[in-house]
């Protein structure tokens, strides 16, 4: 069973987040941040890696705060694999041209956000 991350642990990493590169504080959705922290509990998923997968979708399209959705997508992602001992193993540019291109064209999706996690993914030693 995966340890899950809470609604309360992402509002401070967003918080943080903002503090650290900038932004506008806030949310504007708040039913739309517990659907995606809830999202990969539900019983649905097969693994880790989906799991991962469902929150990293679902905080990136949601845009549930404010600002900086897309780094919450990556940074809580990368936190939940870290709790079930795993990272996601790449430069930080990288993760970024990865969502804000998959967003560009519309690709930001399940499918291809669980393909580029599982080239990524690696157990923490």
């Amino acid at each position: 069973m995966s340890d899950y991350l809470t609604v309360a642990e992402v509002y401070l990493m967003q918080h943080r987040l903002i503090e650290i590169f900038g932004g506008l504080h806030g949310v504007r959705d708040k039913g739309a941040i517990e659907a995606a922290v809830f999202r990969p509990q539900i019983g649905y998923y097969n693994s880790v890696e989906e799991e991962a997968a469902a929150l990293m979708e679902s905080l990136g399209n949601n845009h549930g705060f404010l600002d900086g959705n897309k780094r919450i997508a990556f940074t809580a992602t990368d936190v939940f694999l870290r709790q079930n001992g795993f990272c996601i193993e790449v430069e930080a540019l990288e993760g970024y041209a990865f969502i804000t291109g998959s967003m560009e064209r519309q690709e930001f999706r399940f499918p291809q956000i669980l393909d580029w996690i599982r080239q990524h993914i690696k157990p923490l030693v």
